[in-house]
């Protein structure tokens, strides 16, 4: 089994601009984990609103949930 979970996530930032990050996370997450997991708020290019968070195989992450 493998030990971490990689997340594509969508989201517009508080600037109105589309943007997405790739996250990492325990295996054992679902979407809504890492959905929950999000920081939201703040300003410029932090996370407003989440589009989409869709499991994926690339490991190039930015942000780490673990």
């Amino acid at each position: 089994m493998e030990e971490y979970s990689y997340w594509e996530i969508w989201y517009v930032s508080c600037e109105s601009n589309k943007r997405w990050t790739i996250a990492r996370a325990p295996a054992d997450w679902e979407s809504c984990d890492v959905r929950d997991k999000i920081p939201r708020g703040g300003c410029g290019d932090d996370v407003a609103e989440i589009t989409s968070v869709e499991q994926t195989w690339d490991d190039n992450y930015w942000w780490d949930f673990t």
